[in-house]
This record gives structure tokens, C-alpha cells and sequence, in this order.
């Protein structure tokens, strides 16, 4: 029997933040773990080597971030179509929202992970937001499979996209990863007890809200010791809105010695911020997955969530929940959190049991139950 040949473009992995950079990682993972034996795996480039070169990586400077968005124009547009002329393959994987013009006759596998660029267009740039969904357009039509993240997204999406093209839903996944040798937890001095967040500081994380109702908690004297950890990209596209608001909060309410802002951080990194931990909170406003809500449940965190859609159908009874933008009813969970150390356990165990949706071998199936038919 003839292998079905699937080549996987993931070229973006060389600028792309962490949400988009754990699902290439987990779809690379979950192919070679548990992909088909009738399927052959492509991949365009190796994202270990394209881990090694940083320089595209959320950069501050302008020219160098448009510099790559000619490289990727250039490779999607022109590169990419010579190698499925040259290697013929049945289907094209973009995990990047973007898909090549020409395909010939390679069918298009198109992941839109979101809707966030038609949803809130003052969240970006002006010329890049329209550059963007306009690449986004011209790699769609009507032969075009669009994989999104989650049911929630994919109503947004059929209201986004005003074209006549299939859009399926896949929830990704994640596992944890073998932690190098090195003392990591030394190097990165860890709380003793903290609240930790994992993201980029964008607007619609509703960062600031966490940080009002850290400061709230910390007005009583059995929290003296708990500290806030905001890891992730401070700076997104230029964007340094969202840091200067939160540390002008800290530094108006002396939090300076409270919340630690360890800036962007790498996977082995991020697994130590995981391991130590007393509870993950994730409180924005809007979002097509979620991954860290299944990150934090493998390293058996329990999660305080904003009661958005999405975040209720990921995690469905398995975390708590507090009301949107509301730092009074952040604080009150959070204090009942660290409170209850049978609440703690109870929603650990909860999310133990969610998280076996969200396997590798249910995430790579997902993509092959559209290719094999």
C-alpha cells in the first residue's frame, strides 16, 4: 500500500511565540510518536536547529521583524511551492494560519488557531493586521481544510472567514519534557511559594487584573510570603503598552519585591516555573485554546481561569472561576485557593482526568481522520 506523503511547513517556528511554537513542537512530537504507518511525515525544516538561531525570535527592532516577514514571503510564496512541485506530496500542514498560493495539487491544510485578528483589530498594528489577513486570505479557497483549536474558535471563524471553505476543530496537546541535568531551579531562584502566570503581555490577557487582585491578597498577613510570577515576552511586535502599565501598578502600590517578571523564558525553564508552584491563574479575556491550562494540569497545578467560553469547554468542571476583568472576584478565589488544601487537590485530580483529551496520540489523530478517509 502506497504511503499517504503529508509535508508539515514549519518555517514560522523561527519567530513564532509560545503558542504557536508548542503546537508545531507537539505536532512534530505526536507524528513521529504515534503517527500512522500508511502516512509519511514531512517536515520542512528541523525545529531543533531552528531553536538554535534566536535572532527572529519577538525582536524589539522593527527592520529585523521585517526582515523576516519578507523571508517568510519569500519562503511561503515562492520556496515553499518549488518543494511541493519537486516532492509531490498528498497533503501541505501550515500550522501558521498561512498557506501558499500555489499548491498544485497538493491538498492545503490550513491551522487558523483564532479569530483574535478579526475579533480585535486595535490589538495590532494597522498595516501589519490587514498584511496579515490578506496573506491569510489569498492561501484560502474553496478546496482549503481550516484546522482551528477548539469548537469556540471555530464559530468565530465561520463568522470571520466570508468564504465557502471547511473549518474542523483539533484540540492540541501537550507532554511534559525531560528536564536537562543542570540545576535549573538554582539558576532561575524560585519563590518559595508563588502564583504564576506563563504568556506574552498582550492586552487581551488581562494581565492587569491578576496583578490587582495579587495585591489585594497581599494586604493579609498569611500571604506575606506568596509571591506573583509574570513570565512570557514582555514586548509583542514592539508593543510595550502592557509592561509599562503593569509596572507602573508595581511600582505606585511598592510591589517591587512581590511580583518577579522573568521576561521570556525557555521550555526547560518554563517546566521549573510549573513544577514549584502553588496554583496557575489564567485570567484573560479572550483566547482560541489555552494551552497552559493543559500545561498546568500535567505538572498537577490546580488553575483559577476568567469564565470565558473557551476556557469552559478546555477545562471544563477541573478549574475555578471567577468573573472576566473582575480583580475583586480574582482575589476571593485565590485566597479560597490557597486556603483550601482539599480544594487544591480536588481540582488537580479533576484535571489529571481532563487532560487525557488532550493527548499527543488524540491530536495527531485528529489530523489524520481528515487525510486517511
Amino acid at each position: 500500500m502506497k504511503k499517504v506523503k503529508v509535508f508539515i511547513d514549519v518555517y514560522y517556528y523561527k519567530a513564532a511565540l509560545s503558542g504557536i511554537r508548542t503546537y508545531i513542537t507537539e505536532l512534530k512530537s505526536a507524528s513521529e510518536k504515534y503517527g500512522s504507518e500508511n502516512i509519511e511525515y514531512i517536515f520542512s525544516h528541523d525545529i531543533d536547529k531552528l531553536s538554535n538561531n534566536q535572532l527572529y525570535l519577538n525582536s524589539e527592532n522593527q527592520l529585523i521583524r521585517w526582515v523576516f516577514q519578507f523571508n517568510y514571503l519569500i519562503w511561503k510564496q515562492v520556496f515553499l511551492p518549488i518543494k511541493l512541485l519537486k516532492l509531490k506530496p498528498d497533503y501541505l500542514i501550515c500550522p501558521d494560519y498561512v498557506a501558499p498560493i500555489f499548491s498544485f495539487k497538493t491538498k492545503r491544510i490550513t491551522v487558523i488557531h483564532d479569530s483574535l485578528f478579526w475579533d480585535y483589530p486595535n490589538n495590532y498594528s494597522s498595516i501589519w493586521r490587514k498584511y496579515f489577513i490578506s496573506l491569510i486570505n489569498l492561501g484560502i479557497n474553496e478546496k482549503t481544510h481550516i484546522i482551528t483549536t477548539s469548537n469556540y474558535s471555530k464559530k468565530n471563524l465561520l463568522k470571520a472567514i466570508n468564504k465557502t471553505t471547511l473549518i474542523d476543530y483539533v484540540y492540541q496537546s501537550f507532554e511534559n519534557i525531560s528536564i536537562p541535568k543542570r540545576n535549573l531551579e538554582s539558576k532561575l531562584q524560585l519563590p518559595e511559594s508563588y502564583i504564576l502566570h506563563i504568556g506574552s503581555f498582550e492586552k487581551r490577557k488581562d494581565l492587569i487584573t491578576l496583578v490587582k487582585a495579587f495585591h489585594v491578597i497581599k494586604k493579609s498577613e498569611s500571604n506575606t510570603k506568596i509571591k506573583l510570577v509574570l513570565a512570557g515576552a514582555q514586548v509583542v511586535n514592539g508593543n510595550k503598552k502592557i509592561i509599562k502599565q503593569i509596572k507602573r501598578y508595581i511600582l505606585n502600590n511598592d510591589l517591587e519585591n512581590e511580583i518577579l517578571l522573568p521576561n521570556y523564558i525557555t521550555k526547560e525553564e518554563a517546566s521549573q516555573y510549573y513544577k514549584n508552584a502553588l496554583m496557575y491563574v489564567f485570567p484573560s479575556v479572550d483566547e482560541g485554546f489555552g494551552i497552559p491550562i493543559i500545561e498546568a494540569f500535567s505538572y498537577s497545578l490546580p488553575i483559577i481561569c476568567s469564565d470565558i467560553p473557551v476556557f469552559r469547554e478546555i477545562a471544563n468542571e477541573s478549574v475555578s472561576y471567577f468573573n472576566k476583568g473582575n480583580f475583586i472576584s480574582l482575589s476571593e478565589k485565590i485566597q479560597t485557593l490557597i486556603d483550601s488544601k482539599d480544594l487544591r487537590e480536588e481540582l488537580i485530580k479533576k484535571g489529571k482526568n481532563q487532560l487525557n483529551k488532550f493527548s499527543r496520540k488524540n491530536f495527531i489523530k485528529g489530523f489524520e481522520n481528515m487525510i486517511i478517509e
